[in-house]
């Protein structure tokens, strides 16, 4: 497992991002949280980054895999954020170790499959494939004042497909979540808990996070306008002060 620890000391926050995504999308989020007195710990999950594998994994081996960091690093008490597929680690971790989570935040996910947008085009080495398969994730405003930004990641991509195995470990990841459903168990999560969604999302629409708030007893919802699926870099200093402000409490 890659994973870095950021802040010398304060109480843990652990940041798990979405599919395909690396830790290292949460740096300035990290800074920020670091910068107000919080230690943060962050990992690659299983086929994402520096966290390679060559064997099919589940999502319990994901959750397992943050559960043996928190071991690893005497983590015995943390505020928890899951982005995306990141959201349903942090829901089974919520359930699983609730004694270890102080704090739940859940970002741009949903509790099933049921909301999802399908997407089976795998990831090829052609830029503007990729672009295309990049767009849904954005809101159309966004893509439109961003766009060398979407298409520097496009290129990113698709140069990660045509030189390594990024495409395989993708599908991988995308297997593991196949048939997820967390309906059962989510309803059993008793932390504190903020749902986070974009009111855009074509990914993981709004009644998914309208479902997911109400299954979990307290749950607070915030939906944030003109905003799509992928916050970090839509909306993140509204993010970021979100987050710090629930976790503060």
């Amino acid at each position: 497992m890659n994973y870095e620890v950021w802040g010398e000391d304060g109480q843990w926050v652990t940041l798990i991002n979405g599919h395909n995504r690396s830790l290292s999308d949460f740096r300035l989020f990290g800074r920020y949280l670091v910068e107000r007195g919080w230690r943060v710990l962050v990992l690659d999950n299983r086929g994402a980054g520096q966290t390679k594998t060559l064997a099919p994994f589940s999502m319990a081996d994901m959750v397992n895999d943050v559960g043996a960091l928190w071991e690893a690093e005497a983590v015995s008490r943390t505020r928890l954020l899951g982005i995306s597929m990141g959201g349903f680690i942090a829901q089974a971790l919520a359930v699983e170790k609730a004694a270890r989570v102080a704090g739940l935040v859940l970002v741009s996910t949903a509790m099933n499959q049921q909301h999802i947008r399908r997407d089976d085009q795998t990831w090829t080495n052609d830029p503007i494939a990729v672009e295309a398969k990049l767009l849904p994730y954005f809101t159309a405003d966004f893509a439109q004042r961003n766009a060398l930004l979407i298409r520097s990641m496009a290129k990113q991509i698709a140069k990660s497909v045509a030189e390594g195995d990024f495409a395989r470990l993708s599908d991988m990841q995308r297997e593991a979540m196949a048939n997820l459903d967390l309906s059962a168990s989510t309803s059993r999560i008793s932390v504190p808990t903020l749902v986070i969604h974009g009111e855009e999302d074509k990914i993981i629409p709004v009644p998914a996070a309208e479902e997911l708030a109400a299954a979990i007893r307290g749950a607070q919802l915030a939906l944030l306008p003109g905003a799509g699926h992928l916050l970090l870099a839509e909306r993140p200093r509204e993010l970021y002060k979100l987050v710090a402000d629930f976790f503060a409490v």
